[in-house]
């Protein structure tokens, strides 16, 4: 008995990419590890809070309260932000009014920075003097980040030298 092997066609599948106007968000993780890193917050929640509250300009501790309800139980968060300087008060109570509080200089410096780097309008800096996560001693995860940083960086580098034709 005689066995025939035919060949089949090869069909090239076809990929439909998807048309994505943004998609600054595919670095939120190195730009979110770096802010931790470089400002010294605990964890992600912070700077979740913090960038809720950039939004609010100016907010009670009622309202820190009910966006913090959602998120990682932790009963000192508004303190140890005040005290470590990423909250300052703006006004102090008087007569029934409640104090209000605003995010100090620091605070919204970083987030502006994260705002930049996300939509790709500034590189991450690769010195040991302005980026903690570059210092020669570091842990293994901040050479990690300090490695995907230099390729965000080169990536940088590259869309400012050849920008996308959508840009325009």
């Amino acid at each position: 008995m005689k066995i025939i092997k035919r060949r089949r066609k090869r069909v090239d599948k076809i990929y439909y990419g998807r048309d994505t106007k943004f998609d600054f968000l595919k670095n939120w993780g190195i730009v979110r590890k770096w802010a931790r890193f470089q400002y010294g917050l605990r964890s992600s929640a912070d700077i979740d809070m913090l960038l809720f509250l950039y939004s609010e300009k100016i907010f009670t501790r009622s309202r820190f309260k009910e966006y913090s309800a959602f998120m990682s139980w932790d009963k000192n968060k508004f303190d140890r932000l005040l005290r470590e300087g990423f909250i300052v008060i703006w006004r102090k109570r008087k007569y029934g009014e409640s104090n209000l509080y605003e995010l100090s200089f620091q605070s919204k410096k970083m987030i502006a920075s994260m705002y930049r780097k996300l939509i790709g309008l500034e590189p991450f800096p690769e010195t040991p003097r302005r980026n903690k996560v570059f210092k020669p001693n570091g842990s293994y995860s901040e050479r990690m980040l300090a490695q995907a940083i230099r390729k965000f960086n080169s990536d940088f580098k590259e869309r400012k030298q050849h920008p996308s034709p959508e840009g325009q």
